[in-house]
């Protein structure tokens, strides 16, 4: 059966935002790309999360105007997040957008985030101090060769997340979405089922 996606919007005082939606499940994964990023690109990752019995979240930052700055981009997050009335949300930032999802863990602090996923973001490193205190199960996925996102800073950051997980691919993000999903797919199975045992024992 083919997979449904539907088209969404939130507003943020003058801006419009678009987020696409596949799939069902109790846990919602909610992806956030770079901000100049086209969903289309994305479509493997929605499809894949969605494909092995999850909610997915695709927030189409490219859909809003140039000049919306990160503040509402982040504002557009929590909305989204809040909409969902306590679903468990995994978040997921791919370059850029791993930003908005770090402004977002750190100044929110919201309960029902229960994994996050930073796909090449750079300047992780600025986050060190307060990723520790919110015990957010992570994973990390950095390619050896990402000036912009040194896997060194990535290191640094999984050293002091107690649940983190770093994993390495060899070419930068866009060309490795595929391997991404896959990787991404299984960190979530083995997420929820070690979420499982905790609450069974």
């Amino acid at each position: 059966m083919a997979q449904v996606i539907t088209e969404n919007y939130v507003n943020v005082g003058n801006f419009r935002v678009r987020y696409l939606e596949s799939g069902d499940g109790d846990v919602v994964f909610i992806v956030i790309p770079p901000p100049n990023a086209s969903a289309n690109r994305f479509m493997g990752i929605i499809k894949g999360v969605a494909a092995a019995g999850f909610k997915v979240i695709h927030v189409d930052l490219s859909s809003a105007p140039a000049n919306m700055n990160k503040a509402s981009r982040v504002t557009a997050l929590s909305l989204i997040v809040n909409a969902l009335n306590g679903k468990k949300v995994i978040l997921a930032g791919v370059g850029q957008g791993g930003g908005i999802v770090l402004d977002y863990v750190t100044q929110m602090r919201h309960n029902a985030i229960t994994g996050m996923v930073l796909i090449s973001t750079p300047r992780v490193i600025n986050y060190i101090d307060e990723l520790p205190k919110l015990s957010i199960p992570t994973l990390l996925v950095y390619s050896i060769n990402d000036p912009n996102a040194p896997v060194e800073e990535a290191n640094a950051v999984k050293s002091v997340i107690k649940n983190a997980k770093l994993t390495l691919i060899n070419g930068d993000w866009s060309s490795e979405l595929n391997n991404i999903t896959q990787l991404t797919v299984s960190w979530i199975l083995e997420l929820n089922k070690l979420n499982s045992t905790s609450k069974g024992s």
